[in-house]
């Protein structure tokens, strides 16, 4: 047991080491010793891991259902697995909501619109405290973002609201305010407005991508949708330029997903179909390619998830009620078979594993 206490190794080889293995076995090997417990809790260790693993690791889906427990469900190869959490800070605590995910850390809102980070894999959690700035709920919408800003290594919640004019057609984009919570320093603050507007049909949660969450809205004057991308570092918005055959009247509609880790389009055409564009080189209008879902029963809601097998097959939420794998060369799907998947559930998400710990952000 000498290789554990660092007695034969030098350290830097054992952190060499043990960055290779995924987070699970990290945590068995805090167990063996309190050298090693040390070691692979410290904060430089948790960070060099995870840059070390997360481009092999396979991203894993979070299911919110019955208001007060998550599920995760795994890929391996073939096999699919499922692991069921009952999760309550208190009695009452009703979570409806995945609002994103980033470096292994989930955003989760309750029906009070409190929020939670967690770690899926260490259930490890911090409440985020109400925001001073925050708009009443009744008469007014919100949509959420989350992401990491890598260089001032600061994660951040960031939410764009406005109050309910009522008037869809006209909506005033003056009252598009914008609220930063700081994971590191802990407070909330208010900053300038957002330049689009953001009353769209869908409240979707900001797509993290490249350091930035990415909304779909519309510019003035003519409102011309785009795609606004907020830039966690220096806290403001640029455009990114969108696939040049998409209508710009339009696309505002349509839905902003992330898939290998490319900002992807998701634009539905016609009635049984999507077509899914992805930005193979962020930032390069070029470098847009598609691939079409299609031939599949659905009504309302249709929703790419995440690749299994390289790209060759994608999981599809489908009206929030079901999964289905679609092979993307031989244009098939079948049903996502899981042991113990809730037959409804009422948010999903993504993640990658991770040991990051929201206490010590």
């Amino acid at each position: 047991m000498s290789i554990f206490n660092g007695a034969n190794l030098p350290q830097e080889l054992l952190i060499n080491i043990f960055c290779r293995l995924p987070a699970k076995s990290i945590g068995k090997l805090r167990c063996v010793s309190n050298t090693l417990n040390s070691l692979l809790s410290d904060k430089h260790f948790l960070k060099t891991h995870f840059t070390s693993s997360h481009l092999q690791e396979p991203e894993k889906l979070i299911l919110l259902s019955n208001s007060i427990s998550f599920h995760t469900i795994t890929f391996n190869n073939t096999d699919v697995f499922l692991n069921s959490i009952n999760f309550q800070q208190t009695p009452g605590d009703q979570f409806v909501e995945v609002c994103g995910s980033c470096n292994g850390l989930v955003l989760i809102l309750n029906e009070d619109d409190a929020k939670v980070v967690i770690n899926p894999i260490t259930l490890d959690f911090k409440k985020i405290p109400k925001s001073p700035f925050a708009l009443d709920p009744i008469g007014s919408f919100s949509m959420h973002g989350f992401g990491y800003d890598s260089v001032n290594d600061e994660y951040k919640i960031v939410v764009i609201s406005r109050y309910d004019h009522d008037n869809e057609y006209e909506p005033d984009i003056l009252d598009m305010f914008m609220d930063i919570y700081s994971l590191k320093i802990g407070s909330w603050r208010r900053i300038k407005s957002s330049p689009y507007d953001h009353a769209v049909p869908e409240l979707a949660s900001g797509v993290f991508v490249n350091g930035a969450l990415h909304w779909l809205a519309s510019k003035k004057p003519d409102y011309s949708s785009v795609i606004g991308a907020f830039v966690l570092s220096d806290e403001e918005f640029v455009e990114v330029p969108a696939p040049s055959s998409l209508d710009k009247d339009k696309f505002v509609f349509n839905k902003l997903v992330v898939l290998g880790g490319c900002l992807c389009m998701v634009d539905n055409p016609e009635g049984n179909r999507i077509d899914v564009w992805m930005m193979k080189e962020y930032g390069v209008e070029e470098s847009w390619t598609k691939f079409c879902v299609d031939g599949l029963d659905f009504y309302d809601f249709l929703k790419p998830l995440c690749f299994i097998r390289d790209e060759e097959e994608v999981v599809v939420n489908m009206d929030v009620e079901k999964l289905i794998v679609y092979n993307v060369k031989e244009e098939k799907s079948r049903d996502l078979e899981v042991d113990g998947i809730p037959d409804r559930f009422d948010s999903i998400g993504t993640f990658v594993e991770s040991l990051v710990t929201p206490a010590d952000l």
